[in-house]
């Protein structure tokens, strides 16, 4: 039978890291002591509600009023930008006291980034680049999840392949088998007639180094019955 050894690829770490990936990218830090000034982040601000009205944009401010509109004493402390991303999450741009990305998709904890401060500009452009190009990420994320489906069933079609040539072949000359599979190769271990062996076999060779085993197996027979103390054989090629 086939053992595992290694952990199931979940195509949902992958996706995770894909998206980990694209946030990181949006914030970009600035220079250290150099934080934008009110006239800047208000400039931004406009600039963006402009061109992406279907934006969430909120100003934050300090002072004691409240409402609508500014009064004497409100200074700006920041801006939150939140859009929405069709039925499957949000993305959300802060800036207050400290900068910040949250990404929400369905199916997973928020995505953040933070950052004492940025470069704003260049910031709230790749933010923009992000909404205009979420379509695209989506369908790439899509292509990528059919792939990996498409990849683990011609693996398991392999792995079934495996073990029926591995049962056909051992069983009937008298051995007992275990097959372990690791990361990258499959570990063949055979016992039975006087000998315990293990062979390290390539995945992509396996079918090829199978075939090859009953000569190796009848060789390996001949030297144990020569030998007067026990002894370990693998084999590695």
């Amino acid at each position: 039978m086939i053992k595992k050894k290694s952990k199931e690829r979940s195509f949902d770490q992958f996706a995770r890291k894909y998206w980990e990936k694209l946030v990181n990218g949006i914030l970009v830090p600035g220079e250290r002591g150099c934080v934008p000034s009110e006239g800047e982040v208000l400039s931004v601000y406009n600039e963006l509600k402009e061109r992406h009205p279907e934006c969430e944009c909120i100003i934050v401010r300090t002072g004691k009023g409240s409402g609508e509109f500014f009064q004497q004493g409100d200074k700006i402390a920041g801006i939150r930008i939140v859009r929405q991303l069709g039925l499957v999450g949000s993305i959300e741009f802060c800036l207050s006291g400290n900068f910040h990305v949250r990404l929400e998709i369905e199916g997973f904890m928020p995505f953040f980034r933070t950052e004492a401060n940025c470069d704003l500009t260049q910031t709230i452009s790749n933010f923009e680049n992000f909404i205009d190009n979420f379509p695209r990420y989506m369908e790439g994320l899509e292509r990528k999840k059919l792939e990996f489906e498409k990849n683990n069933k011609l693996e398991e079609m392999a792995k079934s392949g495996i073990q029926a040539t591995v049962s056909q072949l051992l069983t009937p000359m008298g051995y007992r088998w275990d097959l372990v599979e690791r990361e990258r190769d499959f570990l063949l271990k055979i016992g039975g007639r006087g000998t315990r062996i293990e062979f390290t076999l390539n995945r992509k060779n396996f079918t090829t180094r199978v075939a090859e085993l009953p000569d190796v197996l009848g060789q390996i027979e001949i030297l144990t019955k020569k030998l007067t103390f026990s002894m370990n054989i693998e084999i590695i090629k």
